[in-house]
């Protein structure tokens, strides 16, 4: 599943606790591990902001954020007044910890913010709307699910593509919105060749089409880019449907260039290219052509032209350039030693979120000057704050894993990062925890910085089926779930086993969602895969969100499309992915396993974690088991952080000796 993930405000946590590890909680934000006080306030309260919600009004001048604390309000601060976040002004106080806050975008015309999101944390999203105003909130749609949405070039209309069902057979739809009188419009409906899914929605300026991604047959493998015609109600196909495309690399660029004239991203040729897609003649052209990083793009203004602003990130570095849209020229360049992601664009300048495994958060505007990039740190954390936040030092290892490169002809090499604690445990004491998927990339991690504040090392891997490294190595694992990617992890237990000289039985995986699913397949591994064997006996695990069983997962997740790319078909592979699942392989666990898990979560039914706790406590195994009540696919507020941290330091503590 990927990462968009977990998200923020506090609730009292009513939570049933299933296990008995739990001994000597310390008040307030600080917790007790193996004779270390370790202050969660440093993390939690020294920054009580939740970075992915950061949303950026296109001028720059408003940023809209979540503040953590008792509960998680939404906040505007005036950048034209102040860059301390700490001066944000509340402007909804419902508790965000309770509820999701995506997509957000801010409507200067009305001053008002919209976002998707749902009631109770159970993913059934729909968009709202703050009047800034008034403080007036309201629900615009009825719908089970909302894959995207954005505003036309005016902002006097909305655009939603709609999920309708879950698991059944469905047709999606796309629907416009009067923003003055709330009326609601069906202007189109997809086919079952050419399904809509999660998108950007680039409205064209007349409102009579749009630029979306769809993927053919349902398959994200065949992510590919269309324009919906809303007059003639059809679906012309602009990439090329006989290649594959991934999800991630398909893009439209919003606004369009011209009335007539649309831009996109695509990753058909390996990684995100830019193309050009003219409306009236029909013509798709490919006006960029890199072959290491993908880019994403925004538009820029200088010179009175409209020129492309581009970032091309790798868990390495991010460069950023100035692009003729025309030819595909740069005509500027600039490489950068942190993750950029964009937040907006506005006149000759972009604005970005910064960061690396060591700096928190930052805003950067990147000003195009003619010929060079000027950077400017719009928004900083103060030293102090960052000191409180950042607990470890950072080295970047390549890890050999089982196979050849084909590109290389040699030993595959797989990126990590290994996080090494300021202080750590004395050297007969040294524990690992092993990231066992989503890892890698060059971005803070909160996470990490409480484990190696804990003094454990942290290790952050990036196996195949990882972003980063363009489309193909991220589709190494498509319909191998639990295959190869496993055998990467494998390795990388063993590598950094015998780098630190920590034995197995200090040697733990953790991980969320995805991860939480390859933790608990790493310690039931059964010893052989795709006809290579393997094995390393990781000494503990801490599975949060995750599945034990594929076929459940699929019959009850909320995006089973996602089970059916990363696994296969339940319904042709039945087999194979019963063999995939760790609730097959209880009797080989190689150590005690800690499981996590919401009761609101729909992306990744509960009944996954309950199903394994069962097994290995019927089998005479340690187990422990958290459940979270009101909690969905994270967890959210201060108190359920605290008790997460609590709960995974005792478990260890008890069982890692």
């Amino acid at each position: 599943m990927r990462r968009p993930l977990t998200i923020l405000t506090g609730v009292l946590l009513a939570a049933a606790l299933l296990l008995s590890c739990c001994q000597g909680r310390k008040q307030g934000g600080t917790v007790e591990f193996r004779g270390r006080q370790v202050d969660l306030n440093d993390f939690l309260t020294t920054f009580p902001y939740s970075t992915w919600g950061f949303v950026l009004s296109d001028d720059a001048s408003k940023l809209f954020y979540l503040r953590n604390g008792e509960t998680s309000p939404l906040v505007m601060l005036d950048l034209s007044a102040s860059t301390d976040l700490a001066d944000g002004q509340i402007i909804c106080d419902d508790d965000f910890s309770k509820k999701s806050f995506w997509h957000a975008k801010y409507n200067e015309r009305e001053h008002a913010i919209y976002w998707a999101g749902d009631e109770r944390n159970d993913e059934i999203i729909n968009l709202r709307r703050l009047d800034l105003s008034t403080g007036r909130q309201e629900v615009l749609t009825d719908v089970p699910y909302i894959y995207g949405w954005d505003f036309n070039q005016d902002k006097t209309q909305a655009a939603y593509i709609a999920r309708l069902g879950q698991n059944e057979q469905r047709l999606d739809e796309l629907h416009l919105i009067d923003l003055a009188t709330k009326e609601d419009r069906l202007v189109f409906t997809d086919n079952p060749d050419f399904r809509m899914t999660w998108s950007e929605v680039a409205l064209s300026p007349d409102a009579k089409g749009a630029v979306v991604a769809v993927l053919k047959n349902a398959d994200r493998t065949w992510t590919n880019m269309a324009y919906l015609d809303f007059e003639t109600g059809k679906m012309r196909i602009l990439t090329d449907p006989a290649k594959e495309g991934s999800l991630d690399g398909a893009v439209a660029l919003t606004p369009w260039y011209s009335d007539d004239v649309a831009y996109f991203t695509s990753d058909q040729t390996g990684y995100a290219n830019i193309y050009r897609f003219d409306r009236k003649t029909g013509q798709v052209r490919q006006i960029t052509f890199y072959e290491k990083q993908g880019v994403a793009a925004r538009w820029i203004e200088a010179g009175g032209r409209k020129l492309l602003m581009g970032v091309r990130t790798s868990p390495v570095e991010s460069v950023v350039s100035v692009i003729d849209p025309e030819t595909g020229a740069e005509l500027a360049a600039e490489h950068y030693p942190v993750t950029l992601t964009f937040m907006t664009s506005t006149g000759r300048a972009g604005y970005f979120s910064a960061g690396a495994t060591n700096i928190p958060f930052q805003i950067w505007k990147l000003s195009y000057t003619g010929g060079s990039l000027q950077k400017e740190v719009v928004l900083d954390l103060p030293e102090p704050t960052r000191r409180k936040m950042v607990s470890s030092v950072p080295e970047r290892l390549e890890i050999p894993t089982f196979d050849i490169d084909p590109a290389t002809g040699k030993t595959r090499l797989l990126h990590a990062y290994l996080m090494t604690p300021e202080h750590p445990l004395p050297k007969d004491e040294a524990i690992v925890m092993v990231m066992s998927f989503y890892g890698g990339e060059n971005a803070y991690d909160m996470e990490h910085q409480i484990f190696t504040r804990a003094g454990m090392y942290v290790l952050s891997p990036s196996p195949r089926g990882s972003s980063g490294f363009g489309r193909d190595f991220a589709a190494l694992n498509d319909h191998d779930l639990g295959g190869n990617e496993t055998l990467d992890m494998i390795a990388c237990g063993r590598f950094i086993s015998e780098y630190l000289g920590i034995p197995p039985g200090r040697v733990g995986c953790f991980g969320m969602s995805h991860g939480g699913y390859e933790t608990m397949r790493l310690m039931t591994f059964p010893g052989e895969v795709n006809g290579h064997k393997d094995s390393f006996p990781y000494g503990f695990g801490v599975a949060v969100a995750g599945f034990s069983d594929i076929i459940l997962e699929h019959e009850h997740s909320n995006i089973p499309d996602w089970t059916y790319l990363e696994a296969g078909d339940p319904a042709t592979e039945h087999d194979k992915l019963m063999d995939r699942s760790p609730i097959s392989h209880v009797d080989k666990i190689t150590g005690p396993l800690l499981l996590i898990h919401g009761t609101h979560d729909n992306r990744v039914h509960p009944g996954g974690s309950q199903l394994m706790y069962d097994a290995l406590k019927a089998a005479g195994k340690p187990v422990e088991y958290l459940k979270v009540e009101g909690q969905g696919h994270g967890f959210k507020g201060f108190e359920n952080q605290k008790l997460y941290y609590e709960t995974i330091f005792d478990f260890i503590e008890k069982y890692v000796k």
